[in-house]
């Protein structure tokens, strides 16, 4: 739960669970936001989402999320809207995150900037003239399905040596995880 000039107020954390379900990830979502609104003090005046994948901020209708199977379709937008009576909005979580940043992060007052987000994937978010940029039909750019070696390990999307598939976290056998692996942790001292 977070003010409007960003600030904090109230945090609670889950994990997806995605195997369960989107009705258990939905009534989850719910328990928190009423448990945060109540530790924060303050009434839900509106929520925004970040997911991962392909999502349809349009609609508010989640898209083909291989982290989220079986979600496809599913409307967060219009379910959080109808439970909280309150204005919803569903991003990407990078470009959530290019957005959170350009309003009140690093990026504020800044007419551009490109978010990076490394993790279980690779994300990111452009901002131009302080805009979000879309890409094609207005879908999210996907920076980290780009190829770099197309010799390199299958991705998700389909392809061989997507820079995801070469440098994410932990769900590939490739990128940072197993580099760290190969070449041993620097040693704290």
């Amino acid at each position: 739960m977070v003010d409007d000039t960003g600030k904090v107020l109230s945090k609670l954390e889950s994990p997806t669970d995605a195997p369960s379900g989107y009705a258990n990830g939905l009534a989850r979502m719910i328990d928190m936001l009423r448990r945060t609104s109540q530790d924060a003090g303050v009434e839900i005046s509106g929520i925004g989402i970040g997911s991962t994948g392909v999502v349809y901020p349009g609609s508010g209708a989640f898209g083909d999320v291989d982290l989220l199977p079986g979600w496809q379709g599913n409307n967060p937008v219009q379910d959080l809207a109808r439970e909280f009576k309150v204005a919803v909005a569903l991003e990407n979580d990078a470009d959530a995150s290019a957005l959170g940043e350009a309003g009140w992060g690093a990026g504020k007052l800044k007419s551009r900037l490109i978010y990076v987000t490394v993790g279980t994937g690779i994300g990111g978010g452009i901002i131009l003239d302080g805009q979000l940029y879309r890409g094609v039909d207005m879908a999210h750019p996907e920076i980290s399905h780009h190829v770099i070696d197309p010799s390199g390990p299958d991705c998700s999307c389909g392809y061989r040596g997507c820079w995801e598939s070469l440098a994410t976290g932990p769900r590939w056998p490739y990128g940072l995880a197993r580099m760290r692996r190969e070449i041993g942790a620097p040693r704290k001292t």
